[in-house]
Order: C-alpha cells, then structure tokens, then sequence
C-alpha cells in the first residue's frame, strides 16, 4: 500500500534521526512495515481528516506529525534493537535510552503539531514524577 503523507523519498531518515539511531539499527523495511507507517499514517488521519487539502506549513506539520507517530511506534522495540553498551580499544560506556520517555516526548510533540493543523492551543501535559 502506497504512503498518504510520508510521499517522498527518503522519508525513513527522518524517522531514524528522530529516534537518534541509523540504519545498522533500524532498516528501512522495518520502518516501511504496514504496523509501523501505515497505521501511524491512519492514527493521524483520524485526527486530521482533510490531511489531503493541506498545503504549506499545514502539510509541513502533517508531516512532521506523522514522523513522530512512526518514531512513537517504534520506541517499544527499540532497547531490543540497540545494544546496552559500547566498547572500543580504550573505553567502555553504557547506552541508556529512556524508550517508554522518548515516546512520550514523540506523542506529546505529534500532538503539538497536530494543535497548529487544527487551531488547538497546545496545553502542557502534567506528569507524576519519581
């Protein structure tokens, strides 16, 4: 099935520099999975029917929207994808990534773009801290 709003090429890149992992980590394939773009592209469009009219920044914000979608999707395989550690000739230091916070950065930033599509003023999200 053909993309409704990630059209250009090249658009997996953007998905990946959003998550701040290249492609050794996250193929193309696996971004271009149906569970992956083409329900993110469908949870947005619910949000934004008329995704199809926009122009200008509007479409620039429907797409980014929908990049943040894909990323938030992808987060939960993530810690599996990337390893723990690295480890060169000199040094040895952990990778910790926060997945379950960096979705929730992803969605609340969709949903700030989304806001500027359909006129929403964005309000802050509140959050139990630990």
């Amino acid at each position: 099935m053909a993309n409704l709003i990630l059209t250009a090429i090249g658009w997996q890149s953007r998905v990946r520099n959003r998550l701040g992992v290249d492609d050794a980590y996250l193929t193309e394939a696996d971004i271009a999975q149906p569970d992956i773009i083409s329900v993110a592209e469908a949870n947005i469009i619910e949000q934004v029917p008329d995704y199809a009219t926009l122009t200008g920044s509007k479409r620039t914000w429907l797409e980014a929207a929908t990049v943040c979608e894909c990323a938030a999707l992808l987060c939960p395989s993530m810690a599996a994808r990337l390893p723990a550690s690295e480890q060169g000739p000199h040094f040895t230091r952990e990778v910790a990534v926060d997945w379950d916070k960096k979705r929730q950065e992803l969605e609340a930033e969709r949903d700030s773009y989304i806001g500027k599509i359909v006129g929403l003023v964005a309000v802050p999200h509140f959050g139990l801290s630990q």
